[in-house]
């Protein structure tokens, strides 16, 4: 259960030595996520629970809650049972040792973790299902070694609407957000010593843009050129000492299908 030790600091991950069993302490912890990730604290986490089975799995990941909330990790690696700890901090190293937010964990091996037995392995067609359920996968590569298939996160609702939404499925949507976030913050905090006037918002903008245009460039962010006109700062109709910043951010998905066709002639 998250507690005022945690609430303060946020963190960047989370992780959870065992699994999430009942709905109460979720949505404790989607709570938690929600207050350390908001635009008043600041400081964006990411939760990783871990699981050993993948019907429990997928019961976590139905929680309505859950599957509206991008900041969580499901992450299953079926039949390795008691290795729950070894197999979230395995998730947490292999996240934090990536600097590239966009980049996709497929295919990362998890040296930590034992081998399952091939009588407990799930066929590809399981997996997938489990995928398409809101559960990060782990299973057992064609060298004989554990590795991540994809992690996603429990996001597949929107909040606001009830409807179906993949915009934030995997976890790297939630990195890149952190990402491009605590840029920004850090590029318009090194000077917070500014008039709320016309030309002082032109600049502000400008600078916006410039750290976007980096982003792009790093291929993190894209059609930054072409959507720059949407990248706005106003003065906030509500306060006159705040500006409201409006700015768009496509990040650049990880390339996980590639579908093939054989021409035979």
């Amino acid at each position: 259960m998250p507690n005022q030790t945690l609430a303060p600091h946020g963190h960047s991950l989370i992780v959870l030595d065992a699994p999430i069993a009942d709905e109460a302490t979720a949505n404790s912890w989607v709570e938690h996520l929600e207050f350390v990730s908001s635009k008043t604290e600041q400081n964006d986490a990411i939760l990783i629970v871990p699981f050993d089975d993948v019907d429990a799995a997928t019961a976590f990941a139905a929680y309505p809650a859950v599957k509206s909330c991008y900041r969580i990790v499901a992450v299953c690696y079926h039949g390795a049972i008691g290795y729950e700890p070894e197999l979230s901090a395995s998730i947490a190293a292999t996240i934090a040792s990536e600097a590239d937010p966009a980049l996709p964990f497929n295919g990362c091996k998890l040296p930590a973790l034992p081998v399952v037995e091939g009588s407990l392995r799930l066929t590809k067609t399981r997996i997938e299902q489990a995928l398409n359920d809101g559960v990060a996968m782990v299973t057992v590569g064609h060298d004989s070694k554990p590795e991540i298939v994809r992690l996603i996160s429990t996001y597949r609702t929107n909040a606001v609407t009830g409807a179906d939404d993949d915009l934030l499925l995997d976890i790297n949507g939630a990195l890149v957000l952190r990402y491009v976030r605590r840029d920004l913050r850090s590029a318009v905090g090194a000077n917070p010593r500014r008039k709320n006037t016309a030309a002082s918002r032109r600049d502000l903008r400008s600078l916006m843009l410039d750290r976007c245009l980096k982003m792009d460039d790093a291929e993190i962010l894209e059609h930054v050129q072409a959507t720059k006109e949407q990248l706005t700062v106003s003065q906030s109709k509500l306060d006159k000492t705040a500006v409201d910043a409006r700015i768009p951010s496509h990040w650049v998905r990880g390339m996980h299908v590639i579908n093939t066709t054989l021409d035979v002639y």
